[in-house]
């Protein structure tokens, strides 16, 4: 089986790093891709100087899971790579356990991320993780962007990129690679378990290869090219909608809020017009999620209708304005951030919509959502139905600032910018 060098891995990595990046993290669940990837990116960090983290996870959902971590840990120490192990605390739930685990594995990491002060984290997804990627989503009746399966590069927030360097790479490669440096590694019985659909799709593509290792390769890569194409296709789609945003809608990104023209959106074709819609409703809402394709379509069928438009969809507020030639769409006074105490020198993204950044030295303020206060004489007129969401500071009972009604003073240093801007 072919090894994977470090020069090889340097080139799948390195259109995705920026030259800034002072260092990596590397999640490591003791599997032989994520072992491979831990090795390779230390070799290919150590020849640009730049600092390594090994990030390993305890979900606790076997009995080992605690040991297994512990060994990782060492093999991490081993290999001359700094470790920490993350655990899962508290009850676990009874159903949708993966699910759960995956959302509670990526909290754990990113505040680990945030914590080392990197941006950037490396996830050992291979081209067989590709492929039955491709065909889970094909069987739950994805469209484009489901079946263009995992990206190279996602960033989650500004300071939480996910980069996936080994999706053009086979299992077997992995695991020679291993071999060759004599390095071991833990298999997950879990990854045999037919309770979960993706060991079900693996044992389909055996069968589909005719129990022959060169067919479900050749297989596996045809799947694997067929998300790359699909991935490009998204890509020239999305552009698309993009372009058809900025011309039905206009954005104020001191407020968050957008001014939609729903007339302009009759013309265009309805992938597009969906795209356009679904991408201003996460932008508002700050639900880096997608809305559900059903509710996105009936939307679009009210917006492109003769009556006046008001809808809650997505964690936003959609609401007619001057005879319904424009609609206001407005994050939703619902499910807002608990008040939140900020810490000197942190940066944050609030409700997914607002980086805020806080200057050493500065104590004592709060961020909460303005909600049911009404601060006199704001500079900017905002319609009512915007005010509650809005991020407003307090020091104490003192309200001091609300940035989007260009109300009150900000401390110095305080830096106030809607995140997501399309």
């Amino acid at each position: 089986m072919p090894v994977l060098s470090v020069a090889a891995f340097g080139r799948r990595l390195g259109p995705w790093l920026p030259r800034d990046a002072g260092g990596l993290a590397v999640a490591v669940s003791g599997g032989a891709d994520s072992m491979a990837l831990a090795l390779l990116a230390r070799d290919w960090a150590a020849q640009r100087g730049l600092r390594i983290l090994a990030l390993t996870v305890d979900h606790g959902l076997r009995a080992e899971s605690a040991k297994e971590a512990r060994q990782v840990a060492r093999w991490m120490k081993a290999a001359g790579i700094p470790c920490r192990v993350l655990a899962w605390r508290g009850p676990k739930p009874a159903a949708n356990r993966q699910e759960a685990a995956r959302e509670a594995r990526y909290g754990l990491l990113r505040d680990a991320c945030a914590a080392a002060g990197i941006r950037h984290l490396l996830l050992a997804h291979h081209r067989e993780d590709q492929a039955e990627t491709l065909l889970l989503r094909a069987l739950r009746g994805s469209g484009v962007d489901g079946l263009a399966a995992m990206q190279p590069a996602r960033a989650l927030d500004e300071d939480f990129i996910l980069l996936r360097p080994l999706l053009d790479v086979a299992k077997a490669d992995l695991v020679a690679t291993l071999r060759r440096r004599g390095q071991d590694w833990i298999e997950d019985p879990s990854n045999a378990n037919p309770a979960f659909a993706r060991v079900r799709v693996r044992r389909a593509l055996d069968d589909l290869a005719g129990g022959d290792a060169r067919s479900r390769a050749e297989l596996v890569a045809h799947l694997a090219l067929t998300a790359k194409n699909l991935a490009r296709a998204r890509l020239a789609l999305d552009a698309a909608a993009h372009a058809l945003l900025r011309a039905v809608a206009a954005f104020d990104p001191a407020a968050g809020i957008a001014w939609l023209e729903p007339a302009r959106l009759r013309a265009a074709d309805d992938e597009i017009a969906l795209r356009a819609l679904g991408l201003l409703l996460r932008t508002v809402g700050g639900d880096p999620l997608p809305a559900r394709l059903e509710r996105l379509e009936r939307l679009l069928a009210a917006l492109r209708g003769a009556e006046p438009v008001a809808a809650t969809l997505h964690r936003c507020l959609l609401r007619p304005d001057r005879g319904a030639a424009r609609i206001l769409v407005c994050r939703e006074a619902r499910h807002l951030p608990a008040a939140t105490r900020l810490a000197p020198g942190s940066r944050l993204l609030w409700d997914g919509r607002f980086a805020i950044t806080v200057p050493q030295g500065l104590r004592g303020l709060t961020l909460a959502p303005l909600g049911r206060h009404r601060p006199d004489d704001p500079a900017r007129p905002l319609p009512a139905a915007a005010w509650p969401a809005l991020p407003a500071f307090w020091r104490g009972e003192k309200l001091l600032a609300v940035p989007g009604l260009d109300w009150g003073r900000l401390p110095p240093g305080l830096s106030v910018t809607f995140g997501k801007p399309w």
